[in-house]
């Protein structure tokens, strides 16, 4: 009758979300980087078509088992040369890079879904979900612009944080590309069964490694009411140009400390001064 049905694996762990969110606890380092090996490699794949993905997050990331993830969803999905003429963006606050915000949308790259990749990196090494106390308001998106990042609470070795660095950094040129990561991680895969090699002995170095993160705890574990990680059209204003901004807002902090401190200062000489007069 012309109609045509796409039949697609069932994945049995759900989203890489959902696996976080429910067996965190069972995942060790090796099937840490190894589902970030496998992520970073079908978004390779993407971008071997000349494709972005647009709507990039953990919702949109599947598991098979507790090691091997698949990106799905691709709706939104387009060629990198294909600009985009619409003014809405749309998706999940928290994934979404700082370029992105500040154009609405228009300047979606490839380094785009690098920088979400980052936040992924994050989720996985914590077990929480970015930002999941605060509201995926304006206000955040304003902070993500000036360089705000998800906090890594727990020990993680430090390999792995430059990496994931790396891929959060503001300039979208100076993010990996996917083969880059790929490599990287595979190489870090090899690591983990190896003694001799630096990340092994960073993790071996960290006591007790998984009884220092932090595991998932209902109690602990209190999404905000206004945090959502489902995709949604975002209406944002007023978004401050990405950059180096995080310097420039320490230095205005410490400019008015300074000024402060000098004014309090003068008031106290002139008291003095009243006094002795």
């Amino acid at each position: 009758d012309g109609n045509y049905m796409m039949v697609m694996e069932y994945t049995k762990q759900g989203s890489l979300g959902k696996l976080l969110n429910s067996k965190y606890g069972k995942l060790d380092w090796a099937s840490k980087v190894a589902n970030l090996y496998y992520i970073a490699s079908r978004l390779n794949t993407i971008y071997y078509t000349n494709l972005v993905h647009k709507d990039f997050h953990s919702g949109n990331i599947v598991n098979q088992n507790m090691y091997s993830s698949y990106i799905t969803d691709f709706g939104l999905c387009k060629p990198v040369s294909q600009d985009s003429n619409s003014k809405a963006l749309f998706g999940v606050l928290p994934y979404i890079a700082p370029e992105v915000l500040y154009s609405h949308g228009k300047e979606y790259t490839q380094k785009s879904d690098i920088y979400t990749f980052g936040i992924i990196i994050s989720e996985v090494f914590t077990g929480y979900p970015p930002y999941y106390n605060i509201p995926h308001d304006n206000v955040l998106a304003i902070k993500i612009c000036y360089s705000l990042r998800p906090k890594i609470r727990c020990k993680v070795p430090q390999l792995l944080l430059d990496l994931m660095n790396k891929c959060l950094d503001t300039e979208p040129q100076n993010r990996p590309t996917a083969k880059e990561l790929g490599d990287t991680l595979h190489q870090f895969f090899k690591d983990l069964k190896n003694n001799k090699t630096e990340l092994y002995r960073q993790i071996q170095n960290i006591k007790d490694l998984d009884k220092n993160f932090i595991t998932y705890d209902q109690v602990k574990y209190q999404t905000h009411p206004q945090a959502i990680y489902t995709s949604r059209l975002l209406n944002l204003s007023n978004l401050p140009k990405p950059g180096n901004n995080t310097y420039i807002f320490i230095k205005l902090v410490n400019m008015l400390l300074i000024v402060n401190l000098l004014i309090y200062k003068m008031q106290v000489m002139i008291f003095i001064f009243l006094d002795w007069i």
